[in-house]
């Protein structure tokens, strides 16, 4: 029986060799007695190695994004990667040792040297690791997972070597969810108006981006990442789509550069979504999907999979749109820790990432007092929120599913200050400040944002509307695209990271003033001048970034 491990555990170990289980949700998870774990099952663990200056990764990271810097844009192929964050040659012999001494099989030492894929069967992982392994049941959705029953011990030799063994002791709140819904139950939510119908054509006219070209005309590439085993885009509803709404594009198609894409047989309105509208907006752009779909594994486990996948590849995507994402502080911090480092990797070569913010407001807790924040909110992402146009006076409006706040995962960084303290300065924050706690001092989102309601997808030959900052994240993505083959075609290095050139020119947007995003009992925030956490910067004006993407003729 071959089952994966999830992907989780302790980033911060500084000392001892004991590492504890989780307990946050511990009490929604059961130990499942119904399975029992043969000591001869086959397992598969990814094991976490402590990176070589990691320090020095961010600071190279930050030098590249930094138009007055030297190296601005001067990215690292994944040998240099390997070079600067590759455990050395001795340390990598010890763990080998060690996993050969404990009879685990070495399946795969990927390129960047900073994880070891195992297998070994579980009575083998109980003996290496001192620990008890058994299945547990989640309350909330029935999904199962391996892992130990109390902590797992790692050997004094090699503990300064291996950062964690993911997937061992921690729980997942286990709702991840693909950031999408039918456009009727949005629209109800909406006390400003009622949204009307996106199309291409609405995105195309409003954000000002290029419509031009044809098939292998553009440089660059796009990718939007999908999660689960129903996560298929359907070919013919592609064509359909493109006959339908973005004719110009009919016989243009979508590649997998992971995974499978079983669309044909079982399609899902999410992938339809993410395909459809990244090659609206990236027209002509190559495009591919990757599909993440371990199974028995949360969302921020296969968010994990999806950087460990890219860091072996020698040419992936240069930007990749994700829509799926949970609550945050629903995991160990060591996850999200260890998921900042790897976003920070694809940074240094040139890869931009763009998420969906979330689809529930501010988030709240039961006693409507506090408020919750989303997951991932990495500074190294770019988090995309949801507006919509109002069918009447045709004004774009912040959209109440919009997800924004600030996250207590990350402390907010610098580039982020000035607009922040100014939307804590403003009127509109003091005519409207929240009841609910909030950590204000955290990483604040969304950056930006994009169409998020009513947006036409076509499923099964028909379109129809669908909601949520699902729609937000390709469609910025596929602006980024444009960026890219712009640059690329004048013999320049691609976007790559894009935060702090985002909030360096808050001309490239459209600044969205009204709407809110409450959430059940939670007040949330008002939409105002400047940044504010229902829609960001606001919303694109393409010539505006096409300008600002090309620095030296500004001058």
């Amino acid at each position: 029986m071959f089952i994966p491990l999830a992907l989780v555990v302790t980033l911060a170990l500084v000392s001892g060799l004991e590492f504890p289980g989780a307990k946050k949700h511990a009490a929604m998870w059961k130990l499942d007695e119904t399975l029992t774990i043969s000591s001869d099952s086959s397992l598969t663990m990814r094991i976490a190695l402590n990176p070589r200056n990691a320090a020095e990764l961010t600071d190279k990271v930050h030098s590249i994004a930094d138009p007055k810097s030297a190296n601005f844009r001067k990215y690292l192929d994944n040998k240099q990667i390997t070079e600067l964050v590759g455990v050395s040659q001795a340390d990598m012999d010890r763990v080998l040792a060690w996993a050969r001494e404990s009879n685990f099989e070495v399946v795969e030492v990927p390129q960047n040297r900073d994880w070891i894929t195992v297998r070994a069967t579980a009575g083998a992982i109980e003996k290496g690791l001192k620990t008890k392994l058994a299945s547990w049941t989640s309350d909330i959705n029935g999904q199962r997972k391996i892992g130990a029953v109390e902590s797992y011990t790692i050997p004094d030799h090699v503990a300064d070597v291996i950062q964690f063994i993911p997937g061992m002791t921690s729980f997942s709140f286990g709702s991840w969810r693909p950031v999408v819904q039918s456009a009727d139950a949005a629209a109800v939510k909406e006390p400003n108006g009622v949204p009307a119908a996106v199309t291409p054509a609405t995105i195309w006219k409003t954000y000002q981006t290029p419509t031009e070209g044809s098939h292998g005309s553009k440089l660059g590439s796009q990718a939007v990442i999908e999660y689960g085993k129903s996560a298929n885009f359907n070919t013919a509803d592609l064509q359909s789509f493109f006959k339908q709404l973005n004719p110009e594009q009919l016989g243009e198609t979508c590649g997998v550069a992971y995974g499978d894409n079983n669309g044909d047989v079982r399609a899902s309105v999410e992938a339809n979504l993410d395909v459809q509208y990244i090659m609206a907006t990236g027209q002509f752009v190559n495009t591919t999907t990757y599909k993440i779909a371990e199974p028995g594994v949360g969302i921020e486990d296969q968010m994990l999979d999806y950087t460990y996948i890219v860091g072996n590849q020698t040419q992936p995507a240069l930007v990749h749109s994700i829509s799926y994402g949970e609550y945050g502080g629903d995991y160990d911090n060591a996850t999200d820790q260890r998921f900042n480092y790897e976003l920070q990797k694809m940074a240094a070569r040139g890869i931009t990432v763009l998420l969906a913010s979330g689809d529930n407001g501010v988030g709240c807790d039961k006693a409507g007092t506090t408020q919750e924040y989303d997951y991932p909110s990495s500074p190294y992402i770019t988090m995309v929120g949801a507006t919509y146009v109002d069918s009447s006076s045709g004004d774009e409006v912040g959209a109440t599913l919009s997800s924004g706040g600030f996250s207590k995962d990350f402390y907010r960084p610098s580039w982020q200050d000035s607009a922040v303290n100014g939307y804590f300065a403003s009127p509109t924050y003091k005519a409207h400040t929240p009841s609910e706690t909030f950590y204000r001092d955290g990483r604040a989102y969304p950056d930006v944002a994009a169409f998020g309601q009513n947006v036409q997808v076509v499923t099964g030959g028909k379109a129809s509307g669908v909601s949520g900052t699902s729609c937000s994240a390709p469609i910025f993505a596929g602006i980024v695209a444009n960026l890219n083959h712009e640059l690329m075609s004048q013999g320049l290095a691609p976007m790559g990271w894009i935060n702090p050139w985002l909030y360096a020119n808050p001309q490239m947007f459209t600044d969205v003033t009204s709407g809110s995003n409450p959430y059940e009992k939670c007040d949330g925030f008002f939409a105002g001048p400047g940044w504010d956490p229902v829609t960001g910067l606001g919303t694109p004006i393409y010539p505006e970034m096409l300008k600002a993407a090309f620095p030296a003729k500004k001058q």
